[in-house]
């Protein structure tokens, strides 16, 4: 007989792909996305409480796509009837290895929705769960696509009134075109707005440099250089990193603790990018200890995500502590919303962390 426990018990759960309009395409190195897609996750328990978990794949960065996460989301939920949050829980770490190689974004996205509905069961947000809620709010930077000038004028005539001071730039790995929209974008901006580059391992050792320093010349100093060569690569992002005065932050590269180890001990960069889709949440906040052990610094990011996914790595940010860069823009491209309210419709790049339980925000009728 599965043990139950008195009133926690889940009841119900239920996976459902979503299509949602964005304002503009968002393009990176070697994938373009016309539309937000993903898979939300809802599991419920015997009082109605209702965890909710998002699941986006970005597959040039996850290795699995919305069919995927759709056929073992519903597969992992299939386990849970009857479990406690907590025994489901520990039933989803026991096949971790099996579902994560499956589909990571599946796997992260029901991870999130247990955690939502037992923080909601305890009544307390993910954040005071996860650390001692030591922010109250976080300032995101913006993302730029890889686009050309048009789509420029046409990102920064959604976005200026924001009041972003960091721009992220997506760059592609052909350093004239690549220098073409940075110094498109900068005479932008207003005067002191910062950047900084994201190469998705577009990039090789040589034109890397070559890109750092014609910015030089031109005296933009971005503030780091986001995975610009490919994860594997390790001796050259390590040689990137000591012989430029930009910063070198890992992304695609650390993925598990175990490669967060690694960059410590081969002093390869000083800077990683925390996902909770590429990671899973239990995952991050080993790499969040490791890191913050070791004196290396830290942002958080996303895929092309909602309110569900950016607002639980919102929540994170601000119990965890000792992130010092937030990339928590993504839900600013939607046309429309998927909660009721959340800080991304303040349209500020001040996001205040929601009080309310688990993630703090409500699916709008249309979504339950």
């Amino acid at each position: 007989m599965t043990p139950k426990t008195s009133a926690n018990r889940i009841v119900a759960s239920s996976a459902k792909s979503i299509q949602a309009e964005i304002h503009m395409p968002f393009a990176i190195t070697g994938e373009t996305l016309n539309a937000a897609e993903f898979t939300l996750i809802q599991i419920v328990d015997e009082m109605g409480r209702i965890g909710i978990g998002e699941a986006s794949p970005l597959s040039v960065i996850t290795g699995d796509n919305s069919e995927t996460v759709l056929a073992t989301a519903k597969e992992i939920l299939t386990n849970f009837v009857d479990h406690s949050c907590l025994m489901a829980m520990a039933t989803l770490r026991q096949n971790r290895d099996e579902w994560f190689a499956t589909s990571p974004s599946a796997y992260v996205g029901v991870e999130t929705a247990l955690w939502d509905l037992f923080a909601k069961q305890v009544n307390l947000p993910l954040a005071a769960l996860w650390g001692q809620r030591m922010k109250d709010r976080v300032i995101t930077d913006i993302t730029l696509p890889l686009t050309d000038q048009q789509g420029i004028d046409k990102f920064w005539n959604l976005f200026d009134s924001y009041k972003f001071n960091v721009v992220k730039i997506k760059v592609s790995g052909h350093v004239d075109t690549d220098l073409d929209r940075i110094h498109h974008l900068v005479s932008k901006v207003p005067h002191g707005t910062q950047i900084t580059l994201d190469g998705n391992q577009g990039y090789e050792y040589d034109n890397a440099i070559q890109l750092i320093e014609n910015l030089s010349r031109h005296n933009i100093i971005p503030l780091f250089f986001e995975q610009p060569i490919a994860s594997d690569r390790w001796s050259d992002l390590k040689r990137l990193e000591s012989e430029t005065r930009i910063p070198v932050c890992l992304d695609e590269t650390v993925v598990s603790p175990e490669d967060a180890i690694r960059v410590v001990q081969e002093k390869t960069a000083s800077m990683i990018n925390l996902k909770i889709t590429k990671s899973g949440i239990e995952e991050t906040l080993r790499i969040i200890a490791i890191a913050r052990s070791a004196g290396i610094a830290l942002m958080i990011g996303g895929m092309l995500e909602s309110e569900i996914a950016m607002g639980t790595s919102l929540q994170l940010a601000c119990g965890a502590g000792g992130i010092s860069h937030f990339d928590l823009d993504t839900p600013f491209f939607f046309k429309n919303p998927i909660a009721l309210e959340s800080p991304w419709q303040r349209k500020n790049s001040t996001l205040e962390c929601p009080k309310n339980p688990g993630i703090g925000l409500e699916l709008i009728h249309d979504f339950l």
